[in-house]
């Protein structure tokens, strides 16, 4: 009798431990499958909130810039943000060598609005800039065209008269607009413009260093510089003598 109890005693242990053992494990699993859910749950959030992000207005300091929507077949008035000032971080991407850009051909310099003039070096310095921004990022190389040129030029000519920074000053034709005035039959197109004080190189050369140090999702100026869309670029640098103001106009565009 007390060998049988004994057994008993055992098989009633054993029981009992594998009941403790089942619940032990469910648990486990109710726990793992919550916390999947919650970095699911997580990982949404974030996409939508970058999403959401994307879509606000890059800027650059410590001068203030205005950018074009994301290059598009279509681009859309009215949708460009206000330019407003923020902290830019640097950013450096990998070196990745590529064959720049031949050297845009030396134009004389035009006269423009509120009597200053523009100067061929500094766009120039600002042309092998963006070429050396998409190397560094394993893109090929932007052309030059001077069509597009024209209607950066233009633009900043009616930027300086204004003395206003803008995509579209009142009784002036919206960017895309522009470059097909230009003679520019674009199937994607974007603009970057910005104002500078001092020496026109500097000036010039420091708004594009600006522009491509943003940061995602404020990066709306360096997704132009790098876009895989546009194929060519036509830059113009106004000095502006009137308002001691230095206009910086980047047309982009593929046909």
């Amino acid at each position: 009798m007390i060998k049988k109890a004994q057994s008993l005693k055992w098989i009633i242990s054993a029981a009992l431990f594998l009941v403790l053992l089942t619940a032990c494990g469910n648990a486990a699993t109710s726990s793992t499958s919550q916390s999947a859910g919650n970095a699911s749950s997580t990982s949404h959030s974030k996409n939508t909130a970058n999403t959401v992000s994307s879509r606000r207005g890059a800027t650059a300091t410590p001068i203030d810039v205005a950018l074009a929507p994301k290059p598009t077949p279509h681009p859309t008035a009215g949708t460009l943000p206000a330019a407003r000032k923020a902290e830019p971080q640097s950013t450096q991407p990998p070196v990745v060598p590529t064959t720049l850009a031949p050297q845009p051909t030396q134009a004389p310099v035009q006269s423009g609005g509120g009597g200053g003039s523009t100067i061929p070096a500094a766009a120039q310095a600002v042309f092998n800039l963006i070429n050396q921004e998409r190397a560094g990022a394993g893109l090929g190389p932007l052309q030059w065209s001077s069509q597009l040129v024209q209607s950066a030029h233009q633009h900043n000519m009616n930027m300086a008269a204004a003395n206003q920074l803008s995509h579209q000053l009142p009784g002036e034709a919206y960017f895309a607009d522009r470059e097909k005035q230009a003679g520019v039959n674009w199937v994607a197109a974007a603009e970057n413009i910005g104002v500078g004080y001092g020496d026109p190189t500097t000036a010039a050369v420091g708004l594009n260093q600006a522009m491509f140090g943003e940061q995602p999702p404020d990066d709306g100026h360096r997704r132009n510089i790098l876009s895989t869309s546009c194929t060519m670029v036509g830059v113009d640098v106004l000095v502006d003598t009137q308002h001691s103001r230095v206009w910086l106009t980047e047309d982009f565009a593929a046909v």
